[in-house]
């Protein structure tokens, strides 16, 4: 991975800036839809927290992946919620990494930043859903998906789920871990 890169949370002023990582998962996808989207995530982040007490990052809101000059490589949404078998899950969509030259060291940069994030929020799982973009052409039959199919649905998504309490333990990370998240 280039140490070169960097998660933090999209800003307000770089909306426009990824929309372009957005419409590789969202093609179609208009920049006013885009707006809405990103301005309500970022909408939902808490400001403000005392100076003594570490400031948690928002419950929602979207992380980015920059190079050094501050050009966007990757991107995910996400959202704290409840979630029946894990409790507090960290809820991660529109998984997008973009670059010529290092694929994997951005996805590695945000699944390194999702579980800091989960385990600040204190989350005991990280569920990610990607894209059909990411959906293997060759995958086997299966009944269940083919009744869907038979009955007009059509697969959109994959769903990962990490259980921090299985992988690893699950103490909150201190300050420092995710750099720029707030």
């Amino acid at each position: 991975m280039d140490d070169g890169f960097i998660a933090k949370p999209l800003d307000r002023r770089q909306i426009d800036q990824a929309y372009p990582l957005v419409c590789a998962i969202a093609p179609g996808l208009g920049v006013d839809q885009w707006r809405a989207f990103a301005a309500a995530l970022l909408g939902t982040a808490t400001k403000g927290s005392s100076a003594e007490a570490p400031r948690l990052p928002a419950e929602a809101g979207i992380i980015t992946v920059q190079n050094v000059q501050g050009y966007m490589h990757g991107l995910f949404s996400y959202k704290v919620e409840p979630h029946l078998r894990h409790g507090r899950v960290l809820s991660v969509d529109n998984f997008v990494v973009l670059d010529l030259f290092d694929l994997a060291g951005i996805a590695e940069t945000l699944l390194r930043a999702m579980e800091v994030l989960a385990r600040r929020l204190g989350c005991a799982a990280i569920h990610t859903t990607l894209s059909d973009r990411y959906i293997p052409l060759d995958s086997r039959r299966n009944p269940i998906p083919d009744c869907f199919r038979t009955e007009g649905h059509r697969q959109e998504t994959i769903r990962f789920c990490k259980d921090l309490a299985v992988v690893n333990d699950n103490s909150p990370v201190a300050t420092g871990g995710l750099r720029e998240v707030e």
